[in-house]
């Protein structure tokens, strides 16, 4: 049948409230209510509905889904890296409803020279949780041409300079930020010069600068050329204790700027709570900065007494390399290239160039804080002959350090 009229459908069977006051005591008097215009019981604190019990800035209401634990929030990070203890411990540290969940951030990013700064820090893996970012700001500094970086899944022939994470990584460089798998035509030797003049951010006293052959000078007092920099503003997650990250280097003036003094470099410089002044973070077992001098340049053709001094005498010198040059093949870094007339340089000799292979460095933060990481190339002295760094799989470690690490 119709059941009754309009008003009546569809309602509960609880009792309409009475007229005048009431005691409250049957629930249906206004004393029930406090009409202050919100549905609220007497008595009713955000507080108790929405608690942040272990005090971490989270309350229940906006997202935390363990307010017993102040290391467990949407401001925590939670990884699959086999490596962290936080990224295989079965649980749900961020609150996105997912235990031991690698968040990406590769969607929409196409290789080729992108402009966009945030677009490379997504393309090397350091992506923002979905209610807490971590990518406060990144900008470009030097250069800030088109063709001194590129997003790429590749630096030469696949698979050995792959991407680490994802699809994507970063390819900054002093010169044409290409490789001979795209552009077959590519010579690192004499290289672009941009015809761009720096200070070097970071320089270094000649005591310092100390190379292999037991000699140094001082970087002040010279200029740098094709400065390309990535800075980024990081708020590190409440349960990070340090950061990690994959590099390779590659440069052309191997074997016959070997010990010469000047040398095209990557610096990546951390400023932070431990490091308030900014920090050279990555550097070899000797200190030595990711140059031709570095201790972890080792894919290239061995050199014996190949390396030439400034009045054109034969430095007695040899460094061994670990691995083939074949390891470069299309990187254009592994060509045997005869010495350049246009510009003047001795390239390398016929013996080819070289690189570092993959390395990791590792360094602290402070959980939670917000810190700034550059990372830089540069051509020193002149603005010939290239050098580059691809950059990938940016990740979160619970693990606390003393110091920053890079190793192999």
């Amino acid at each position: 049948g119709s059941g009754g009229s309009d008003a009546t459908m569809g309602s509960d069977s609880s009792p309409a409230p009475e007229a005048g006051g009431g005691d409250g005591g049957d629930g249906g008097g206004d004393a029930y209510f406090d009409f202050d215009g919100f549905a609220h019981a007497d008595g009713y604190s955000e507080a108790s509905y929405c608690p942040d019990d272990d005090g971490d800035g989270w309350t229940v209401c906006a997202g935390d889904c363990n307010d017993h634990d102040s290391l467990i929030n949407p401001c925590a990070f939670d990884t699959n890296d086999p490596s962290d203890p936080v990224g295989t411990d079965g649980i749900d540290n961020d609150c996105d409803g997912q235990v031991d969940n690698l968040i990406t951030c590769e969607t929409g990013l196409i290789a080729g020279h992108d402009q966009t700064p945030g677009d490379y820090a997504h393309a090397s893996d350091l992506c923002d949780n979905p209610m807490c970012p971590r990518l406060k700001t990144s900008l470009w500094y030097g250069t800030n041409l088109a063709n001194a970086k590129r997003i790429t899944g590749h630096m030469g022939t696949p698979p050995q300079f792959s991407p680490h994470q994802g699809s994507f990584m970063s390819f900054l460089s002093s010169g044409n930020a290409q490789d001979n798998t795209d552009l077959a035509t590519y010579l690192t030797c004499p290289g672009t010069d941009f015809n761009s003049t720096y200070m070097n951010p970071m320089p270094l006293t000649a005591a310092q600068n100390v190379n292999p052959c037991g000699t140094g000078v001082d970087e002040s007092t010279v200029a740098v050329h094709d400065y390309t920099e990535l800075r980024m503003t990081i708020k590190a997650p409440i349960n990070a204790g340090s950061f990690a990250f994959d590099f390779a280097f590659f440069s052309e003036e191997y074997p016959v700027y070997v010990c010469q003094g000047y040398n095209d470099t990557f610096l990546a410089i951390q400023t932070s709570t431990q490091f308030p002044t900014g920090s050279q973070i990555a550097f070899d077992a000797n200190g030595h900065r990711i140059n031709v001098n570095n201790a972890f340049f080792e894919d290239c053709n061995s050199c014996t007494n190949c390396v030439t001094g400034p009045g054109g005498q034969t430095i007695m010198f040899t460094h061994i390399c670990a691995n083939p040059i074949s390891t470069l093949n299309g990187t254009s870094y592994e060509k045997l290239i005869a010495s350049s007339t246009n510009p003047p340089s001795q390239c390398n000799e016929n013996k080819g160039s070289g690189g570092t292979d993959w390395l990791k460095t590792t360094s602290p933060v402070q959980p939670g804080e917000t810190f700034t990481l550059s990372w830089i190339v540069f051509d020193e002295f002149d603005g010939i002959l290239d050098s580059a760094v691809v950059l990938d799989h940016f990740r979160w470690h619970s693990t606390t350090l003393g110091s920053p690490v890079t190793g192999r």
